[in-house]
């Protein structure tokens, strides 16, 4: 696939702030992202050596926190909720091989992608249209940021839980012993948990940070690409609307001019968020199915909770966390979705009667293509909102009555 050359600029304007393609990805709007997807070999400009030194230690990790986790499935296979407690994180990690696979097998296309935002950093006018992307760029900086933050609290949250109630019976009880454990279980074989406690948990932690570190870093590239066709698309309707008025006076035909240049702009930010739709197609889907699982499991694990509040904290921090992840990825569709719905009446919001009649020609040729909005989709059927986020919570509740019945 050919790339655009990103020092190419549409007549009529450009940003001298982002102009610079080599420094653009340093910017605040991305440098997080950028470091984050770095750290953990995704960023698509990275060497292959690279993204795969990455890829084998990430998956070595996992794969010896999985082989503890599957031998303590083994050893307790008659006990039902320690199966649930083992089979949960298992179901993360199919989620995790889900997202980096699927961003491995599209790594060109992301290059495609990024190469693209540099070059859109050139399209608008600077005071028509530009500081709107800057608005939804900023907006998805500051998104990027919670996200991060709160997946990395609940971790902390999470692994330090047994920490914790030694702590507090340490201080209350020195007389009781508490039996040396783990935030979830793990069988290490001939290895003496007693003598090792201490290292396998800063391990084990480790491995658990690790692999939310993955999944968030999958879906920071998600929100840079989702946030930069918001951008686009919000940022051509502000155009749109102000249009400039016909001058017959001139010598060349401005308002055709500039509402051809629109043109461009749209079919390029349809293309664009097109390619966003097709990369996350299947990510989507395994997402929903996966979250719809994992809510299940963990309502039942805090209905069993009820009297351990250590125990229940924790799960409903996993709870919020699953249904926060399901959210925002609901949340980045459906501004999609908006973005790409509202431009249609923004064009017959625009001041076309004062245009010329080649002009108003053209915008029942735009009013065409807006009929049908760009969405992003999982698996093809299921359109991405927050639609979607409700049916499937209905749908988790409805999973999770089974799952009681069963115990």
């Amino acid at each position: 696939m050919q790339l655009l050359p990103c020092d190419i600029m549409l007549k009529g304007g450009g940003s001298s702030e982002m102009s610079d393609a080599r420094d653009i990805w340093n910017h605040p709007y991305y440098n997080m992202a950028t470091m984050v997807t770095s750290f953990m070999g995704q960023w698509p400009y990275q060497s292959t050596r690279i993204h795969v030194a990455a890829a084998v230690m990430t998956f070595s990790i996992i794969g010896m926190m999985d082989i503890a986790q599957i031998s303590a499935l083994w050893v307790n296979r008659g006990d039902f909720l320690v199966l649930l407690d083992c089979i949960a994180p298992l179901i993360i990690d199919v989620a995790l091989v889900t997202k980096y696979v699927n961003n491995c097998y599209h790594y060109r296309m992301m290059v495609y992608l990024l190469e693209k935002m540099k070059y859109n950093w050139n399209i608008f006018p600077k005071n028509n249209g530009l500081h709107v992307l800057h608005e939804y760029s900023t907006f998805g900086k500051k998104f990027m940021r919670i996200y991060m933050t709160a997946i990395w609290l609940s971790v902390v949250s999470y692994i330090t839980e047994p920490l914790q109630e030694r702590l507090m019976v340490h201080l209350l009880y020195p007389n009781v012993t508490l039996p040396k454990r783990f935030s979830m279980p793990f069988e290490f074989g001939p290895i003496d948990v007693d003598t090792w406690y201490y290292q396998l948990w800063c391990a084990t932690s480790f491995g658990i940070l690790t692999r939310m570190t993955v999944i968030g870093s999958c879906d920071l590239l998600m929100f840079i690409f989702a946030e930069h066709t918001n951008g686009l698309l919000r940022g051509l309707g502000y155009a749109i609307e102000h249009l400039p008025p016909y001058d017959e006076s001139a010598s060349n035909d401005e308002s055709f001019d500039y509402m051809r240049r629109c043109i461009i702009t749209h079919s390029r930010a349809i293309e664009f968020a097109e390619h966003v739709r097709d990369i996350y197609l299947w990510s989507f889907f395994g997402v929903i199915g996966f979250n719809m699982i994992l809510m299940s499991i963990t309502g039942v694990q805090i209905v069993n909770n009820m009297d351990d509040s250590k125990k229940l904290i924790k799960f409903v921090v996993n709870m919020i966390m699953q249904m926060m992840h399901l959210f925002v990825e609901c949340l980045v569709a459906q501004r999609v979705m908006d973005a790409s719905f509202d431009l249609k009446e923004t064009i017959t919001n625009a001041k076309w009667y004062d245009a010329s009649t080649k002009t108003q020609k053209l915008i029942p040729l735009m009013l065409l293509r807006a009929q049908n909005p760009v969405v992003l989709t999982a698996g093809k059927v299921i359109v991405m909102g927050m639609d979607t986020y409700a049916v499937v919570l209905k749908t988790a509740a409805s999973y999770f009555t089974v799952f009681v019945a069963m115990q």
